[in-house]
This record gives structure tokens, C-alpha cells and sequence, in this order.
């Protein structure tokens, strides 16, 4: 609007003004990320000060004032948002408060925390978008494995560890959001496994009966001849594939296929199903 302001800026509803002295330090500072917090507006980016302080890519703005928190991240920050009472940041860093952190990293409003072991497995991975949905913190970006796990350029935080959404996609998330209650991804991606998706696609966990891998909604001998049939016949697959994976490895094969005939015919362990 004519004002002269630096990387960020606030809109009254008739008027643009600045946010304090805004941010600097690089030469080409950028903002790429916001977040409320504790009721603190948060900005992320490639800066290393905001008002004239000190201030490693990320900055806290209490309505007068820019402050660092802690002492922020070693390279850009993509993406902000709220997850169990922390500010969760990813980008491309690899420590963040001084402490190793992979891309993906907890503020609980005294230090950085990292989510696991983050992010890794591509040529270069950082995290570029962040969501929550149902007690879950889903992130997406250039990336193929987290905490250690193959996800595939998404995955799902539940506190405690990673998992993977189904097969992922072929290429990078760039964005993330909720919508009806569902995870919508947007990106450079165009499949999810063997399923064209043409750079936008819907995540929504299917409700399912463990071991039910043929979907008659019973569990019995014939969801073993039909875990049989795919694995060694190019059968159709489960639906979902998590239904035939009985046993918990984290994948299907002939394993789950005895532990259904153990479980039917010799009273076993009933499906653990992840």
C-alpha cells in the first residue's frame, strides 16, 4: 500500500502497515511461514533478525516487539503450526535450539525439541507443509523416509512416532490442509502408488476390520486364500492394504496369511493389525 515494510506486513481492513521493523540480516530475507502461539504471532523464514535483534529464521511478534526463540534454526523454516500444545516448525534445517532435529522440530515455550528422528531419504529433504487432523500432525515434503520409516514425501506424527499415509506419492508435497475432514495434499506429485492423482489428492483412513482382507466383514479362512492369492497370484490387494497385515511387520506377505490360519483354526493370537 505505499509503506515501506520488511517481509511482513499487517492489514487493519482498510490499510497496510508495517509489523515493527520486520525482518533482515540476509541479503534476500524472506518470510515463508506464520503461526499463532501462545498468542504470539510466529514467523518463519530465511532471516537472521527481526526488529533489529538477533533472530535464526524464526521470530516471535507480541503486538510491540520481535523476539527470538531460542536460538532458532542452521536453514530456512517452510512451515509453522500448532500440535499437542507445541509450535511445530519444518524446513530445511538440520538442528534447531543447537540440537539435531531433521527437518521437523517441538517448541514447548522454553526449547527446540525434535519429532523423532525427522526427516531424510531424498536428495536434499526438508519439510515444506504442516497440518493436524484427529490428534495427528501430518507433514509433506521432499522427503522418503521419517524416523526411520519409508513414507514417501508424507507422513503422520502421533506423538510418538512416525507412519506413512498409505503409498505416499511420486514427487514433492508442497501444501497441505484440512478440508471436510480430510487431508487434502497439493503438489508436484502425480500418482499415490498406483492411483493417478494429477498434483492434488484427499487422504481419509477408511474404517476397517483387521484381517478382513477380502471385505466380507468376517475374519476367517478365506482371507488367507485371499492374502495367498496376492502375494504369489498378482491378486487383488487388500482394501485397505493395512487390513491384511496381521501380524504388524508393516508389510504383507505369506506371514499373515499363517497368522490368519492360526488364528482361525488353532484359537491364536487375534490381528494386531498397525
Amino acid at each position: 500500500g505505499g509503506t515501506p515494510v520488511h517481509y511482513i506486513a499487517a492489514w487493519d481492513g482498510a490499510s497496510w502497515s508495517s509489523v515493527g521493523s520486520g525482518m533482515g540480516g540476509f541479503d534476500n530475507p524472506y518470510v515463508l511461514s506464520l503461526a499463532v502461539y501462545d498468542n504470539l504471532l510466529i514467523a518463519g523464514g530465511a532471516f537472521s533478525s527481526a526488529g533489529g535483534g538477533t533472530a535464526a529464521r524464526i521470530a516471535a511478534w507480541d503486538g510491540f516487539s520481535w523476539s527470538p526463540l531460542g536460538s532458532g534454526f542452521s536453514n530456512r523454516v517452510d512451515a509453522l503450526t500448532v500440535y499437542d500444545s507445541k509450535l511445530i516448525a519444518g524446513g530445511w534445517f538440520t538442528t534447531a535450539g543447537g540440537n539435531a532435529a531433521n527437518h521437523i522440530a517441538a517448541w514447548d515455550g522454553a526449547s527446540w525439541s525434535p519429532l523423532g528422528s525427522g526427516m531424510g531419504g531424498a536428495v536434499g529433504p526438508y519439510v515444506e507443509a504442516l497440518a493436524v487432523l484427529d490428534g495427528k500432525l501430518f507433514a509433506g515434503g521432499q522427503f522418503t523416509t521419517a524416523g526411520g520409516n519409508e513414507v514417501d514425501y508424507v507422513a503422520a506424527w502421533d506423538g510418538s512416532a512416525w507412519s506413512s499415509l498409505g503409498s505416499g506419492f511420486n514427487s514433492t508435497v508442497w501444501a497441505l490442509d484440512v478440508f471436510h475432514n480430510v487431508i487434502i495434499a497439493g503438489g508436484n506429485f502425480t500418482a499415490s502408488g498406483i492411483i493417478p492423482t494429477a498434483y492434488i489428492a484427499s487422504w481419509a483412513r477408511i474404517p476397517y476390520i483387521c484381517g478382513d482382507a477380502n471385505g466380507d466383514q468376517e475374519v476367517n479362512v478365506g482371507d488367507a486364500v485371499f492374502l495367498v492369492n496376492y502375494i504369489f497370484r498378482d491378486g487383488p490387494a487388500p482394501d485397505p492394504v493395512e487390513a491384511g497385515d496381521v501380524n504388524c511387520s508393516g508389510d504383507v506377505n505369506i506371514g499373515d496369511a499363517i497368522y490368519i490360519i492360526s488364528y482361525v483354526l488353532r484359537g491364536g493370537s487375534p490381528p494386531c493389525c498397525l
